[in-house]
C-alpha cells in the first residue's frame, strides 16, 4: 500500500528517525490531529499520525509496520489485536486509560509492553461532576425548554446541605474539595478511605448506608469491578431520602437502572444527572430522555481540550522521551 509524502503531524516512515511515535488511528475527539500536534514541541516531526480508522486489520498493519512506539487515543476505538501480534512494536502508549482499548492479555503474550496515562482528567470529571450537581439542584432540565418557552422553577441551594461521596480516588477528593468551597458538608465512604485520610481532607467517613441514608446529594466515583458492580443496589437505592439528588459520573453498572428508573417514576427520587447509562446513546423513548428531574449527558464528564492534551502530553512525553512521571505501565 503507498503511503501519502507527509502524514497530518510529521513525515513519512522512510524519512522518520528510529524510534518514531506512530499513531495509526488519528479519530474520535475534534481536532484530535492538532492536539497531537501541539502535544510536545517536536511532535510534528517524529509522530506519524494517520487520520481516521484504518479499515481492515491489513491496514492496520500496513500502519503500524516497523514502529518502535503505538500511540493510540483511548476514545478512538480498539486497537486490532492480529496486527499489533503480527507486528510487535515495541512497545504501545495508550494517551487516557488502557481498559477495553488493546487486549493485554494477547500484549503480554506476544511481549508487547502497554503504557496508559491514567488519571489526568481527574480536575475535569470533578469540575463537571459540581456543574451537573448545580444544575440539578437549581432544576435546569425543567427550566430550559424550546425557544420562547420562558419559565422560571424553584431550586435549592447547595451550600450547608451534606453531600456524599462513594469512591475516594482522584476524583473524589478533589469533588469533596471544590464542595467544600461553595459550603457544603462533605462525607465520604471508600473501601481505601481511611479515618486519617477523611480528617486530613476535611471530610466525615461513613459507612456506605449510613452515608446513603444522610446525604442530600450523593455522588459516584467508584471504578466499576466484580466487588462494586450493581453496589447501588434496589436495597441501598431505598435507603436514598426521597428528596435526594443522584449523580453519576463514573460507570452506569454500579446502579441498578432499572430500580433507579422505577424510584424516578414514582416521585422517589429528587432527581438524577447521569453521565453513564446502561444504553448509550439513550434511546429517544426511554423515561429518562425527557424527565424533569433528569439530567443526562452523553458521557462527556472528561471532554475538553485540557483534559485531552494532558494525555496527549504524557503519552508523547513517553513515547519520545522516555519521561514516565505521568504513565503507567500495564503489561
Amino acid at each position: 500500500m503507498s503511503r501519502p509524502e507527509r502524514t497530518a503531524a510529521g513525515p513519512t516512515r522512510a524519512a522518520a528517525a528510529a524510534g518514531t511515535l506512530v499513531m495509526p488511528a488519528c479519530h474520535g475527539y475534534p481536532g484530535l490531529a492538532d492536539l497531537v500536534r501541539r502535544s510536545h514541541p517536536e511532535a510534528g516531526l517524529r509522530i506519524e499520525v494517520h487520520p481516521g480508522a484504518p479499515g481492515s486489520p491489513a491496514a492496520w498493519a500496513d500502519r503500524i509496520r516497523g514502529a518502535d512506539s503505538v500511540l493510540h487515543f483511548f476514545d478512538s476505538g480498539a486497537l486490532d489485536t492480529e496486527a499489533l501480534v503480527a507486528e510487535r512494536p515495541r512497545r504501545v502508549v495508550i494517551a487516557g486509560p488502557a481498559a477495553g482499548v488493546v487486549d493485554t492479555a494477547a500484549m503480554r503474550a506476544a511481549g508487547v509492553e502497554v503504557y496508559d496515562t491514567p488519571g489526568l482528567a481527574a480536575d475535569t470529571v470533578a469540575e463537571f461532576t459540581l456543574t451537573v450537581m448545580l444544575a440539578l439542584a437549581h432544576r435546569l432540565p425543567s427550566a430550559v425548554g424550546a425557544p420562547g418557552d420562558w419559565r422560571s422553577v424553584a431550586g435549592r441551594d447547595l451550600a450547608g446541605r451534606t453531600l456524599g461521596i462513594v469512591g475516594w480516588g482522584r476524583i473524589g477528593a478533589r469533588l469533596a474539595w471544590l464542595a467544600q468551597a461553595i459550603g457544603m458538608d462533605v462525607a465520604a465512604w471508600s473501601p481505601s478511605l481511611g479515618e486519617e485520610a477523611a480528617r486530613a481532607a476535611g471530610v466525615r467517613r461513613r459507612e456506605l448506608d449510613t452515608l446513603l441514608a444522610e446525604s442530600e446529594v450523593v455522588s459516584l466515583h467508584l471504578r466499576a469491578v466484580p466487588e462494586t458492580r450493581g453496589i447501588l443496589d434496589a436495597r441501598r437505592l431505598a435507603l436514598l431520602r426521597p428528596d435526594v439528588l443522584l449523580v453519576n459520573t463514573a460507570r452506569a453498572a454500579l446502579l441498578d437502572m432499572a430500580e433507579l428508573r422505577r424510584r424516578l417514576r414514582a416521585d422517589l427520587l429528587g432527581g438524577a444527572a447521569l453521565d453513564v447509562l446502561d444504553v448509550e446513546p439513550l434511546p429517544a423513548r426511554d423515561p429518562l430522555a425527557a424527565h424533569p428531574r433528569v439530567l443526562v449527558t452523553p458521557h462527556m464528564a472528561w471532554m475538553t481540550d485540557d483534559a485531552v492534551g494532558r494525555f496527549l502530553a504524557a503519552a508523547a512525553a513517553f513515547g519520545m522521551d522516555n519521561d514516565n512521571r505521568s504513565v503507567r505501565r500495564v503489561t
